[in-house]
């Protein structure tokens, strides 16, 4: 079964992580205090997005024919394996694996970050990383909440490059984006400019400040009780965004999803004895699904999906609903 996470032929995959073993049991560990070059090895971002003009044969059968080259498309593929990656215009900027790591190269040196995992999804169609920032707080007693900068880019045309603000709880290691309003904590960058360091860190501005913000939502939402008939109204409402029935009478407490999330914020989340039944533990109880529970085609596709898809969108839509 194909991974999300890349794994090569010898089964290396590509991902680097500090700290604890992350769920899915994969990549290679590093020290806090690694060089971005060990990073860029260890991650498996040792590799170049190389370009070469879409060409074809007009010949039938075994007649051989000069090839036909197709104007102004172009083959992206890795520089090791020679895996295409996809056909782009010649517009089409790609931005390298080790140009995502550099990205945070003064962060770390000036900024005191530290990157925290880094990788590559999909045979190397997607790239990340993710550093801490130095920002933490506590919700409530013992409930800690850390702040983070993810790096994220594809060369198949799927995601522009984006740096984000988000955050880690620290209790359950769930994700959630920083972002509250209007995408502020949020810049992303089209593949038809040249990925500009300096011009993506100028636009985040101080952005990484508001995490202050984010930690007065989170407090808010601790304050207040969530009974089950609120409970139940706050899912319905959540996951018929996410639902492709269209039956007006069907019950969606009988859906998987909804029986999950009730499940983990009545009894099964991780750090439930530090918040309770409140609208704090009822966003927790959706990140956790998102991040572990999402049934997925592998396990590590979850990835993709909590940080890229609609397991992200289900995130921010519950933050939503439950600010309003």
């Amino acid at each position: 079964m194909a991974h999300e996470l890349t794994e090569r032929e010898n089964g290396f995959v590509e991902m680097a992580f500090v700290g604890e073993t992350p769920w899915h049991g994969l990549g290679q560990t590093l020290e806090a205090d690694a060089t971005i070059e060990q990073w860029q090895v260890a991650a498996g971002m040792d590799w170049t997005i190389e370009s070469s003009p879409v060409a074809y044969g007009t010949g039938q059968g075994v007649i051989k024919t000069p090839l036909e080259i197709f104007e102004g498309q172009n083959v992206l593929y890795r520089s090791d394996t020679k895996m295409p990656l996809s056909v782009v215009s010649n517009r089409y900027k790609a931005v390298q694996p080790l140009e995502v790591l550099e990205f945070f190269r003064d962060l770390v040196a000036k900024n005191g970050f530290k990157i925290n995992t880094a990788g590559t999804l999909k045979g190397g169609k997607h790239l990340w990383a993710l550093a801490e920032t130095g920002k933490f707080g506590e919700v409530c007693k013992d409930d800690g909440v850390g702040g983070f900068l993810l790096l994220s880019t594809s060369c198949d045309r799927t995601l522009a490059t984006t740096a984000r603000f988000t955050t880690v709880r620290v209790v359950c290691n769930n994700t959630l984006t920083a972002s509250l309003q209007s995408n502020q904590n949020t810049v992303s960058f089209s593949h038809l400019s040249q990925f500009n360091h300096e011009a993506v860190k100028a636009k985040l501005g101080n952005a990484v400040e508001s995490f202050g913000s984010f930690m007065e939502m989170a407090k808010h939402l601790q304050a207040q009780q969530l009974g089950a008939l609120a409970s139940e109204n706050f899912l319905k409402n959540l996951l018929t965004s996410f639902s492709q029935i269209n039956d007006p009478d069907y019950d969606m407490t009988k859906n998987r999803a909804y029986k999950k999330i009730i499940s983990l914020f009545d009894c099964e989340a991780k750090g439930l004895s530090l918040v309770g039944h409140t609208k704090w533990g009822m966003l927790n109880a959706v990140t956790e699904y998102v991040d572990f529970h999402n049934p997925s085609r592998t396990n590590d596709s979850r990835l993709s999906n909590a940080w890229f898809g609609n397991g992200d969108r289900m995130k921010l839509k519950a933050v939503e609903l439950l600010t309003v």
